[in-house]
């Protein structure tokens, strides 16, 4: 298996993407801890039946932007299975607006979510990484991150900056055994769609080849690429999951 004897952590991992994410991780053979900042009934139903199907998955709550509590929850994970092998800098929120009506609240609660946490969980993991001289950093960024979007600035531009946290890091670290890669999704069947106006969504697939949502399980497969040893020669990449978007 892909991912056998590794251990991978997974941020943002009860729903969408990242719950995508950790089910491909744990049918990889990886042992898997996540976490999640609120979902507490989604978290029990998953370490129950993950649980019950014998796959090594534990869950920890609380903010990725919190370093007290990142170097915690890792120091836990180090101490319960002796290395971190794989992290995935899934969680993030929106907060959409016009460009110049977004608030500064709207602005800090993306920035510190989508990148400060990022940042926090990259930090605290390559600690752990570097002596091993191992270690698979993966960040969701977004194709409004590449592309930009006017009603998601805010967004855009945080993951935009992750981006060239992604690159930054890739380069700094290629020489100790780290790899650092990103996936930029486009639109997503998850619970997040039935937020999105149909006059957007249907604008949005316009532009799409395709001309559909991607499925989680197709991003968690690009995640599970860059987060094997099938992807040793690949650093400092954003990968397109996009569906084809032009626009």
């Amino acid at each position: 298996m892909l991912l056998s004897g590794k251990v991978a952590i997974i941020t943002g991992a009860t729903r969408g993407i990242g719950k995508g994410i950790l089910q491909a991780f744990t049918e990889a053979g990886a042992t898997c801890i996540g976490i999640y900042a609120s979902s507490d009934r989604e978290a029990e139903q998953l370490q129950t039946e993950y649980t019950e199907q014998g796959h090594k998955v534990q869950f920890y709550k609380g903010s990725i932007a919190d370093r007290t509590f990142v170097a915690e929850m890792m120091a836990k994970v180090v101490a319960e299975h002796g290395r971190i092998d794989v992290l995935v800098n899934n969680a993030g929120i929106v907060r959409d607006n016009i460009s110049f009506q977004m608030t500064e609240d709207e602005w800090d609660a993306v920035y510190r979510t989508n990148f400060l946490g990022t940042y926090v969980c990259s930090l605290e993991a390559l600690e752990y990484m570097l002596p091993q001289k191992y270690g698979k950093i993966v960040n969701i960024v977004s194709v409004t991150g590449v592309l930009g979007r006017e009603a998601q600035t805010n967004y855009g531009a945080s993951k935009g900056s992750v981006m060239g946290l992604t690159r930054l890091l890739a380069r700094k670290y290629a020489q100790d055994g780290i790899y650092v890669n990103a996936v930029a999704p486009g639109m997503i069947n998850t619970e997040m769609i039935g937020h999105v106006p149909k006059a957007k969504l249907d604008n949005f697939l316009r532009f799409t080849i395709q001309k559909r949502l991607g499925e989680t399980e197709e991003i968690a497969n690009s995640v599970l690429f860059l987060a094997s040893d099938m992807s040793n020669y690949l650093s400092n990449i954003v990968l397109n999951a996009d569906g084809g978007f032009l626009r």
